[in-house]
Order: C-alpha cells, then structure tokens, then sequence
C-alpha cells in the first residue's frame, strides 16, 4: 500500500496570520421583553451569540410580567424603580467610551438622544410599519446614527418615504421552528382538553391585545366562518399592561353579541406555543399593519397554512401555504377562503434555514480610528494557490503607491507568501479567529468603518462573506470582486439558500458591484454595471531556460481534481512509449480536504518516473531546465502558471480553458489542447514538443514577448489602481 508523502498535503499553520478582531461586545437597548415578534427577534439573536461566548449587554427600559426570559450568558440590565430617563442616561454614563454602536429596538427618539448627546451612537431598527412607529427617521443625526435597520422591504421604503437620511438595510428575520409543533398526542389533549372537536377547523391567533391585532375582526371573521362549517378560534396572547384591557373588552364585547363565547378559546401567553400550533388547523393574521409578522413565520415553519391580511411586508413573505387577502375584504370573504382548509392530518414541520446572526453583521461599526486605507483586500487564505500568488504580486507591486491590508478570512497552509507581504510591510490579518463568515463579516465591515476604507476588493473569498458584507456595507464604499471568473460564480450560486436567510438575493449582490473585474474576456459572467478585465501579470525571469539533455516535463500548481494530473499522467505514460528517458515533475501540494486525491495520484504515477516536489511557491524549480511545462485545468482565468512558465522562457503546453486560450495561441505560443484534452492529445504534444527543439524555442521566445508586452506586474498594478482608484466627489 503506497502512502502519501508527508510533504504533498499541506497542514494549516493557525499561528502565521494574526487575529486582529475589531469584534467587541454587543449591546442592545429595548422598550421591554414583551411577548412580541421583536422582542423575540433580539433574543434569537442574542442567544446565538452568546452561545459563541459573545460578551453581550441587554438593557430593558420596562418590565413585562408576561415577558420573554433573556437567554443565558447575557448581561440584563433593568431598570431598579427610577424614571426611565434616569435609566437611560445612566447607559450612557456606562456606553460613552464604548467603541461601537448600541443596537436600539423600539425606543423613541426623545431617549435616543440622550444617548447621543452623551456621545453613543445608535443603530435603531424600525420593526413596524409607518402606523406603529415610535420615531421620526427623518430626524436622526447624520454624526449619531450611522446607519438603521428595517424589518421588511415596505418598512425601508416607508422610512425613505418619510425623510430618512441614513442609510437602511433590510434583515427579514426567520424564528426558530417551535417545539412540539408537530406533537399529535399534545394536539389531541390540548383539543380534548379545550373542548374542541376532532371535526371542527380550529383557526388560531397570535399576539398581544392591541388594537394593532384587531382581535375583534377575527372574532368577525369566526362568526361568518361557522356559517360555512364547525370551527373554533383560539387567541394565543394576552395583556401586557392596563392599557391593554381596552381592547380585551372590545374583543370579549364582540364575542358577546355575535354569541360565540363557546367558541372561543382564550389560554394566555403560552410557553411553549408548539403544542398549540400543532393542536391549531389554520393561522389567521387580522392585522392592521405589520413590519413583517414573526406568527406568520413561525405557523409556516410549524407547518400550519396561514390566511393573513396583505399589509406591510406581509408580501415578502414566499411561501406556497400563504394565502395574503387584500386589507379591504369582509369578513364574509376571509371566512370562505378559511372555510376551504381541512382540519389537519399531517403534522409534518418545514426544517427552516435560519441565520439569526445575521443581526451582528447588521450593526457593525466602529468610529473612524487610525490611519485611513484606500481598499481593504479580503481573500480566503494565502495557501499555495494562483489567486493568492496575484494577490501577492499586486500587493507588493503596489504597496508605495497605495493605502491597502489584506485580510485573511481562514487558516493559511504553508508560509511563503504571508513572509512576502511581510517583507514588503503589507499589513495582513485574519479578521476573527475561524473562518466562521458571520464572524469575519461584522470583524471586516467594523474594519473597514475604522480605517474609513473607500473600497473593499474581495479576491477569492468565501462567497457568504461577499454576500454579508456587500448587504452592509455603507453606500459610499466601492466594492470590487475580483475573484477568479467561473469557480466563484458557481460557489455564489450554491449559496442561494443562504443568501435567502440573509434577504441578499445573488443577483443583488452583483447589483451592488461597483466592478467585476474578469481575468479573462469571459463570454458568459454574471451581470454587473461595471466590468473590466485585468489579466495577471508576473515578473519576467532573469535568463531565458536552458534545454534538458533528456526530455523533462514540469507541472506547477496544487494537487486538486480540477488541474487533471490523472490525465497527465496517463499522457506522460502514452508520451514515454516513444521517450523511454522523458521524466515528470510535479511541483505542488494537495489542500487537507484534497489528500485523498493526493493519494489516488501517487498510487497513479508509482510505475512512472515522476518526481513529487512538494510546494515550491519561490519558482525556483522554474531556472532547471525543461523541455515543457504542462498545465490542464478547469474555468482557468488567466492562469499564473502558464505566465511564469512563459516568463522562464519554458515552452508551454496547456488545454483552452477559460483564459489561456489568450495566452497559448496554437502554432504560435505554444501547444493548445482541447478543452476537454485527452491523454492522447496530451502524449502527441509532448512528442512534437520534445521532436522540434527549434519550434519549441520560437514557441517560449514569442510567449516570453507576449508576457513582457502585455502582462507584466506593472500593467496589472496601473490597471488595478485604476479600478481601485478613490472616486472624485
């Protein structure tokens, strides 16, 4: 059994990025923990993080006796008996040197400015529609509010509408799955219990008795409901405060004179509500107004249908059992929509994608500090890879000319290029200690706040963190993706799911784009207003490369399926038939989760004369003699590895991936194999190479031209500081 050199695999080197997390402490100011939808989106939310051992500060202005219960880990600050606004200034005594913004939930203004007058800054999430608003966003303070959040896409656009002058991100926040939502036996006692048929449609209600609710309309709608068939409604919600009875007897008034008080099931707040889910049929939403209705959420994940008034951002909610009724409708005509649900069998929950996290992405910030950057660069790792050598080669052609950190979003697996940006004093830093992408996120955007970056260029990074930070970043700063073409649009594509629990669509982060920039003139890229095409460029070699006496072949890059080393293998193997002295080397590491391809390529070349080099991210293999260097790959850009062959004056052999059909011109520059080559395409070409020493010198001596021309390090670092380039206002 062959087993793989320890020097093939490359092994993560935690300790060769520092952390520089610009992470601090949350906190969070709320009216109260009242049983509502957001009051239950802060604690979801808090809850996540504190799971994580985020230091988290919660403080409530008014205890609820029916109140959510704050989740474990969390600081609770209350107040202890004095006036509110005693409360509120004491906060900002406690967050006046707090680096950051406090996160604000349903507090009005006249308290949020004291919080900024003591010099606090707020990011205040509006979590209603316009009818139940308790500020004024036209009259937040530019140098106090750096940016707000809305729940929905209506309440965004009703905030714009009123004269809001902060930026406004949209976080659609999706509810945990309720427990025991799919409980038959709690759904048979739970009816046996309240009197409720096995035949009669139970229609259920969630919420606190406001007038908001209009608990009274859904009684309306009962009465014309049982008209059609046997059904019962149950109010899952109760009283917060005095205030509240008013509309408790409204409700009970209603009950009374359309005689429907055997009918109606009043439990109070319960704890937990799955049970109930599971015992209801249907959820109804009478609701005036709403932000967007975290009930109606829930019933879905629960896997209830649900029958809701189109208010609000009611809409943005897509599901196949929503059925939204215009606010107008008669009871008459919501009680005929209900009266087709069945009372249910099936009690099967909807498994729900959920990203409650989110939230801290959404609020980070940090006061401008320190010495400003013109781009902060954001890539996944520097492992030996081509993107990451671009990276480098730009970064220290650049680096006197341009105010620039690299950060780091995952571990790093071999050294070389971290020492290089060293050497050439680029700051480079991992934004938070795993590549987590919420985390990174909320380390990045508060970076890029505190050193006022004018853009953030992403360069092979993890497309979650393009899509978190491209949703928050401020509209001011330019965003450039330049990661490599058509692996990075294929990885976007698969994070649709996840770019729906984060209400940043795909599309919409391409929308975002200030620029895409190509490697290659790609016919087929995503759409963005701006795109440019910027090829590698890489520095010439010294002296032109000598010829081998005997036939030796070079392929440079990591182990990985999409580079095709069982195909060259198997064409070096065809090749040899007629080169009996020809040997392959093989330059390169296998990332951790590709060892077991590693493995299957060593067993593959272990009857052939081939030469595992390990990585060798200096080039200096590239001053031995060689008679080609092949390179087969998958969605190439413009692949470094051909560049610096051709650089070294090396012929090359190359199949017409992506961009290297730009490179490699067929009879011109080197050898041009199909894109999909064969083994046999690739073993007449190593002969032909071999055969014509002459042709093969024409071929590497027009090749090394075309690099000096077109793609050496200063033409790719004018262009990129050209794209990069801060706007002129």
């Amino acid at each position: 059994m062959l087993v793989t050199p320890e020097f093939l695999v490359a092994r993560p080197r935690p300790a060769l990025v520092p952390v520089e997390d610009a992470r601090g402490a949350i906190r969070v100011l709320i009216a109260s923990l009242a049983r509502g939808g957001a009051e239950r989106i802060v604690l979801e939310w808090l809850d996540a993080e504190a799971r994580r051992g985020r230091e988290v500060e919660l403080a409530v202005l008014h205890a609820r006796v029916n109140g959510w219960r704050p989740p474990a880990g969390v600081t609770l600050l209350q107040r202890n008996g004095e006036p509110p606004e005693a409360f509120v200034a004491g906060l900002a005594e406690r967050w006046k040197a707090v680096d950051g913004a406090v996160s604000t939930h349903l507090i009005d203004d006249a308290l949020l400015s004291m919080l900024w007058k003591a010099g606090v800054s707020t990011i205040p999430t509006v979590h209603n529609a316009r009818e139940g608003w308790r500020n004024d966003p036209a009259s937040w303070p530019r140098e106090a509010v750096p940016f707000a959040v809305a729940c929905a896409e209506s309440v965004r656009r009703e905030m714009l509408e009123a004269g809001c002058g902060r930026p406004v991100a949209v976080v659609r926040h999706m509810p945990s799955a309720p427990r025991g939502a799919n409980d038959r036996a709690r759904r048979e006692a739970l009816r046996a219990e309240w009197n409720i048929g096995a035949h009669t449609l139970l229609v259920g209600v969630v919420g606190a008795f406001k007038p908001q609710k209009d608990f009274p309309r859904a009684v309306g709608i009962l009465a014309a409901l049982r008209g059609h068939r046997d059904a019962a409604l149950v109010i899952l919600g109760g009283v917060l405060d005095a205030r509240q009875l008013g509309e408790l007897d409204r409700t009970m008034d209603c009950v009374a004179r359309l005689d429907l008080a055997p009918h109606l099931k009043l439990p109070g707040f319960v704890d937990p509500i799955g049970p109930w889910y599971a015992a209801c049929d249907v959820l109804l939403s009478a609701s005036r107004f709403e932000g967007l209705s975290m009930a109606s959420r829930e019933a879905l994940a629960a896997g209830l249908p649900v029958v809701a008034l189109d208010v609000g951002g009611q809409s943005e909610i897509v599901h196949e059992r929503l059925a939204l009724i215009s606010p107008d409708a008669s009871a008459a005509d919501i009680a005929s929509r209900l009266a087709g649900f069945p009372v249910r069998a099936d009690l099967a929950m909807e498994p729900v994608a959920r990203s409650p996290r989110v939230w801290s992405v959404a609020h980070a910030w940090r006061a401008p500090a320190g010495d400003a950057l013109d781009t902060l660069f954001v890539t996944a790792n520097l492992n030996a890879g081509g993107a990451q050598r671009s990276l480098v080669n730009l970064a220290k052609a650049i680096a006197a000319r341009h105010r620039f950190a690299v950060a780091v979003g995952g571990e790093t697996t071999q050294d070389a290029f971290a020492a290089t940006l060293a050497e050439a004093g680029v700051r480079h830093f991992r934004p938070a200690p795993t590549a987590d992408p919420f985390g990174v996120s909320e380390s990045l955007l508060a970076e890029a706040a505190r050193t006022q970056a004018r853009a953030i260029c992403f360069w092979n990074a993890d497309p979650r963190v393009k899509l978190l930070v491209a949703k928050f970043a401020p509209p001011h700063v330019r965003l450039v993706d330049a990661s490599p073409g058509a692996y990075a649009f294929e990885e976007m594509e698969r994070e649709r799911g996840f770019a729906g629990t984060i209400t940043c669509s795909i599309e919409a982060y391409y929308e975002r784009l200030d620029t895409l920039v190509l490697k290659h003139r790609a016919r087929e890229h995503p759409r963005c207003r701006n795109v440019q095409v910027i090829p590698n460029g890489v520095a010439l070699a010294a002296a032109f490369a000598a010829r081998p006496a005997n036939p030796r072949f070079v392929v440079s890059g990591r182990i990985a399926p999409s580079k095709h080393l069982e195909t060259i293998l198997a064409g070096f193997a065809l090749a040899r038939e007629d080169l009996p002295d020809a040997e392959l080397h093989i330059a390169g590491q296998a990332e951790p989760r590709h060892a077991r391809h590693a493995a299957d390529i060593v067993a593959a070349a272990s009857r052939l004369p081939v030469r595992f080099r390990g990585a060798l991210p200096g080039l200096e293999h590239l001053s031995e003699p060689f008679t080609a260097a092949v390179i087969l790959g998958t969605h190439q850009g413009c692949p470094n590895a051909v560049l610096e062959a051709m650089a070294a004056g090396i012929p090359v052999i190359a199949n017409a991936s992506g961009g290297t059909g730009e490179l490699v011109r067929e009879g011109e520059t080197g050898w041009l194999l199909p894109a999909e080559a064969r083994a046999d395409d690739l073993a007449r070409a190593l002969r032909e190479c071999a055969a014509s020493p002459e042709q093969a010198l024409d071929y590497a001596t027009r090749a090394r031209a075309l690099v000096a021309r077109d793609h050496s390090m200063e033409t790719m670092a004018a262009r990129y500081l050209d794209c990069l380039a801060p706007s002129v206002s």
